[in-house]
């Protein structure tokens, strides 16, 4: 599934979608795209039962369509002949959803219906044993929330891991520690080297892999050299998967990442105490409930410092909870001890301010609170409570009067005073706010209003797990007569060339061009002036015109401007914050109502000759995620797997030949000599 991952498949960029291609995806663990090709089948034969199932098990895949997967699948209830594997996946997404007491009795259901040679049986009565043993899981002791969130590769994720500050270095394992097993497999583990220390902590296969990815430790002699790497006890080592070793001195353990039946599904954080420096270590205790979820947590490389109650204070984390079809994400988290959650007596007197309410609305997104905090736009207070945003699509921005109610005071919660008006991204979203601008021209922001004091008090709770501290009650009074203009996002791009980091929040837009320096006249003249442009690195930028929140918008703009000149390999993307995190479609493919009758621009598109990069071919199918680490190219590069004589070989998805070229560059500069560019032939 992982491979499927690293980025947009092109296979079906310009194809018409078939149940063959469909089928096809899905069985690669491509889950994105097998739910884009089911999605735009299921639109064309609305009643094929077929389709109905592949698609709502691939919505179960992702975080945001989970629940429409779960109610999919419970609709076709009595439909499908295979009915053991729809419970499989049914109770896979109950378990994704933390509701354990549900997967056990689905996975029960499941394993009762099923076929004895049936795939996915051994799995589910796996995730039963685990389902069960969680039915009386303890609540978090701590709370984590997020200062950064990025899509990384699980390849090379610990490139992305500022370890500045600290005496830690993140960097590949020395090849004289890596087995004969992992060459051959390309396994190359992630080292958290402290130049203090004379201990190196790894993974490997070992000699024979009898029990996947174990924990490993070699010596760093007094001349530099290693001794032979040696193989933690099976205390801390399992029969599944043990992985990316950090060992934190200020609690004296070893933390690894572990697929283990006591995990809560996926991989988990397990913390093992050195007891002795004669290689003695307590048994695996998996972190707390915050920093693991039914979802992958595959790394944490924690700060220094601890917690009162000796919990870790943060780190970097790795992990799939809320990444785009299980894609793995890079967190920048912070850990708050639930002890301080505890209800502060109301002894200080609450500041009585007169204030008026202007309403603002952010457009950044914010990290998650906590495991069980539901997010959504940060609202300003009118004055009613507001509980959605009205976003409306102008050309200017809108001044809309609104009359403030006669003298009323409201419950709010004050968060802090600024010299200008503040990005309420500081704040967990669906918070309601009400600014004040003092005499002196510094302005208050205040949580609120609230209906009474117990929601008031929830709501101080929740802002202190978030990592606000400096808050307190605050009576907030309204005054009469006054009318105050709100102003409505702005939800269409700038004109003319401006940096992407103007594009706050999501849009959609074309990418026509990756290169330094300034765009040409001809460029010019085929976007009309209307450029943006993400600086990458070495004066390198990506260029996008026709920025819109609406993907249709953007998708019915992206054959006209290769009818106006643009490359015919220009593609829509999705940005958040400036940032490209998504293609969404490629070479002027149209929407999905548009798949019976190919425009004339998409059959010019696919005659044009493609190409693809053979990278590398192992006599014996290694695992996905091995297969990840190994084949680390860049998210510019799609990596597909294909059979061919009882080798596993890896490509490209088809290219045109100059992005072959530069697949090709990146491969040898990877290490892989043997690469070589051929024709794709459909």
């Amino acid at each position: 599934m992982i491979l499927g991952l690293v980025s947009f498949c092109a296979t079906a960029q310009h194809n018409i979608p078939t149940s063959s291609s469909a089928a096809s995806f899905f069985m690669e663990g491509n889950m994105s795209e097998a739910n884009s090709q089911y999605g735009a089948l299921l639109s064309i034969e609305p009643a094929q039962l077929d389709f109905q199932y592949y698609y709502a098990v691939t919505c179960t895949a992702d975080s945001t369509l989970r629940e429409e997967g779960i109610q999919r699948l419970i609709a076709l209830e009595g439909e499908m002949e295979s009915e053991g594997e729809r419970l499989f996946f049914l109770a896979l997404a109950y378990q994704h959803n933390e509701d354990f007491k549900q997967a056990t009795k689905v996975f029960d259901r499941a394993i009762a219906n099923s076929d004895k040679n049936s795939e996915w049986l051994k799995e589910a009565e796996f995730r039963l044993v685990q389902c069960d043993a969680l039915q009386d899981l303890a609540p978090p002791t701590i709370s984590i929330s997020y200062s950064s969130k990025d899509e990384v590769e699980l390849g090379d994720f610990f490139r992305s891991i500022s370890t500045e500050g600290s005496p830690f270095r993140i960097t590949l394992v020395p090849t004289v520690l890596r087995s004969k097993l992992d060459k051959k497999r390309g396994w190359v583990s992630p080292v958290v080297y402290n130049p203090e220390s004379d201990v190196i902590y790894f993974c490997s296969y070992g000699n024979k892999g009898s029990t996947g990815l174990d924990i490993y430790m070699s010596k760093i002699n007094p001349d530099g050299s290693l001794s032979e790497s040696q193989r933690l006890p099976d205390s801390v080592n399992s029969a599944a998967d043990d992985m990316n070793p950090v060992y934190h001195k200020e609690t004296e353990s070893i933390i690894f990442a572990s697929d283990r039946a006591s995990s809560l599904g996926g991989f988990d954080l397990f913390s093992a105490k050195i007891i002795s420096p004669n290689e003695k270590y307590g048994s695996p205790e998996r972190l707390p409930r915050a920093w693991n979820t039914s979802s992958n947590e595959y790394f944490l490389f924690p700060e220094s410092h601890t917690l009162a109650d000796g919990n870790l204070s943060g780190g970097w984390l790795v992990s799939d909870r809320s990444g785009h079809f299980s894609s793995a994400v890079l967190y920048r988290s912070h850990a708050v001890s639930n002890a301080k959650l505890e209800p502060v007596e109301e002894e200080q007197q609450e500041d009585s301010v007169e204030v008026a309410p202007i309403a603002i609305h952010s457009t950044h997104d914010v990290p998650e609170i906590k495991e069980d905090m539901e997010t959504v736009n940060v609202i300003v207070a009118q004055e009613k409570p507001v509980h959605e945003p009205v976003l409306e699509q102008v050309d200017e921005p809108a001044n809309v009067p609104v009359q403030v109610p006669a003298q009323t005071s409201e419950l709010a919660i004050q968060v802090g005073v600024f010299t200008s008006l503040p990005d309420v991204g500081f704040l967990p979203k669906n918070t309601e706010i009400i600014v004040k601008t003092l005499p002196n021209g510094l302005i208050k922001v205040f949580v609120g209003p609230f209906v009474n004091e117990e929601e008031r008090s929830k709501a101080k709770v929740e802002l202190i797990a978030y990592g606000l501290e400096d808050v307190f009650n605050a009576t907030v009074i309204q005054t009469e007569g006054k009318e105050k203009e709100i102003q409505k996002t702005h939800l269409v791009a700038l004109e003319g060339i401006h940096p992407t980091d103007q594009l706050p929040g999501i849009w959609y837009a074309v990418q026509i061009g990756a290169f330094s320096g300034e765009p040409s006249q001809p460029m010019l003249t085929m976007t009309q002036g209307n450029l943006f442009y993400e600086v990458l690195s070495d004066g390198l930028k990506r260029w996008y015109t026709e920025a819109s929140r609406s993907v249709d918008q953007t998708l019915e703009m992206l054959p006209i401007l290769i009818q106006r000149g643009a490359r015919t390999d220009a593609f829509v993307v999705q940005l958040e914050d400036g940032k490209r995190i998504k293609i969404m479609a490629m070479n002027s493919v149209a929407r999905e109502r548009d798949y019976a009758q190919p425009t004339e621009t998409q059959v010019a598109v696919a005659s044009v000759a493609f190409y693809r990069v053979r990278i590398a071919s192992f006599a014996n199918s290694i695992p996905a995620i091995e297969a990840a680490a190994l084949l680390h190219l860049g998210t510019l590069v799609t990596v597909r797997s294909i059979e061919i004589a009882g080798e596993k070989v890896y490509f490209t998805s088809k290219l045109p030949l100059e992005e072959a070229e530069r697949a090709y560059d990146l491969a040898v500069l990877e290490g892989f000599e043997n690469a070589q560019i051929e024709k794709y032939n459909e």
